[in-house]
This record gives C-alpha cells, sequence and structure tokens, in this order.
C-alpha cells in the first residue's frame, strides 16, 4: 500500500493536569474497487473510511462525528470526489451518525450472504466530498 495513500486519523482528549489520551480512530485509504465504482458515475478512484473505533468513555460526544469530518478533509486534500465506507444492515446506530453525515446507501450485500453463510449483512454507503457538497453535488 502506497503510504500517500493511507492515513490513520486520530482524535484525542486532554484536560488540564492530565495527559493526552487517544478517544477515537479512523483509517482512510484510496481504492478503485471495480463493484464499487460501478456506482459512482464517473469516479476512478475513492477514499475508503473504514476501522472507525471510539473509546466507550467518548461515545455519545460527537468523536465519530468529528472523525468522520476529517475524512471529507483528508479526501478534500486529496482531490477524491467519493468517499465510501461499510456498514451492518441492521446496525442502526452506526447507520444513523452516517446518515447524518451525508452517507446514503448505494448497494447491499447478495441476502445469500446471510442465508446461505450465516453472515450478517452489510451495506456500501457513499457520499460526495464535502467539495462537492458545497458545490451542490449529489450521488
Amino acid at each position: 500500500m502506497d503510504a500517500d495513500r493511507y492515513d490513520c486519523l486520530v482524535a484525542d482528549s486532554w484536560q488540564e493536569n492530565e495527559r493526552k489520551s487517544i478517544v477515537g480512530v479512523v483509517d482512510v485509504t484510496v481504492l478503485a474497487e471495480k463493484d464499487v465504482l460501478r456506482n459512482l458515475p464517473g469516479a476512478q478512484e475513492y477514499l475508503y473510511v473504514s476501522g472507525m473505533a471510539v473509546d466507550i468513555t467518548h461515545r455519545r460526544q460527537k468523536v465519530a462525528t468529528m472523525l468522520l469530518q476529517a475524512c471529507d478533509v483528508k479526501a478534500m486534500q486529496w482531490g477524491l470526489e467519493f468517499l465510501i465506507l461499510h456498514a451492518y444492515e441492521n446496525d442502526i446506530a452506526a447507520r444513523r451518525l452516517y446518515s447524518k453525515a451525508g452517507y446514503t446507501v448505494i448497494s447491499r450485500d447478495p441476502s445469500w450472504i446471510s442465508t446461505w453463510l450465516g453472515r450478517r449483512q452489510r451495506v456500501v454507503l457513499a457520499k460526495r466530498s464535502f467539495t462537492n457538497t458545497v458545490l451542490g453535488g449529489q450521488i
């Protein structure tokens, strides 16, 4: 993986007289998977968002929202039009977070994934980068 095309974004917290601590992380990398690209008109690559984790003591404090905003900034810095992530179909809290951040479902795992393989079904969510949102772009 090209180091210029991957980053781990970190949210930290500190208070007076206490040391700094990591409260959340998210990975971003540039990908170009054909199955995803066919849902993104004109795109040749996209920013893939993965590995979102927030310390349990800092949840429901907008840490994940700020990390997603940092992903928007990274997409702008790298000149990428789309951001993509996966979520489990039935993970309502994550889906609500991503929806509020502007992500929409563009595809789903086939139903046989859960029926035959017994795995949880995932959805692929996408949004246009902040630059395109400002300009009025939509998927």
